[in-house]
């Protein structure tokens, strides 16, 4: 027994989109494309059932021509954002990682230094420097995030950059 889920397309005729039928023929090979874009079996599966979500949850998206297509590219991107979230975990856990024998208590001095200095800062730049130097993420989406012009985002990096420096300088 398929789900059929009423959808608009783009020529405003109603048609059914049968979820079933759609993950018992389709979603094996998206997923499967997925995992080969991105590398991860388990990431895959998420990215997948994620932009599924989204296609039939957002009722002001035109209706893709091609749905398999259409998940599949967004699932991809998903599972990138993701790898790369992950990715910058680990570049800053290996940074935060003394590399030699240190004093754990030097080390949460530091932290608690750069958490104070950022603390300082207007609540506007503080999300920017947190969002650009810890979640590695770039000018734009930043932008984006936050309905801000790509133009402030730099302007709040270059400040807060100049404040963190002053603030954490020996």
């Amino acid at each position: 027994m398929g789900a059929d889920v009423t959808v608009r397309p783009a020529d405003d005729e109603l048609r059914h989109f049968d979820v079933a039928e759609f993950v018992r023929t389709e979603y094996p090979r998206v997923v499967s494309a997925v995992r080969m874009i991105a590398g991860d079996r388990d990431g895959a599966v998420d990215a997948v059932q994620e932009a599924l979500v989204q296609l039939l949850t957002d009722r002001d998206r035109e209706w893709p021509r091609n749905v398999a297509a259409w998940v599949t590219v967004v699932a991809s991107n998903r599972a990138r954002d993701v790898h790369r979230r992950d990715a910058v975990r680990r570049r800053v856990a290996d940074r935060m990682r003394p590399t030699g024998p240190e004093d754990p208590l030097d080390q949460v001095g530091r932290d608690l230094d750069v958490l104070a200095a950022l603390d300082t800062l207007p609540r506007r730049m503080r999300q920017v420097c947190v969002l650009h130097y810890l979640q590695d993420q770039s000018v734009r989406d930043i932008a984006l995030a936050l309905g801000i012009g790509a133009g402030t985002v730099k302007t709040q990096l270059h400040r807060g950059r100049i404040a963190l420096a002053a603030r954490l300088a020996p």
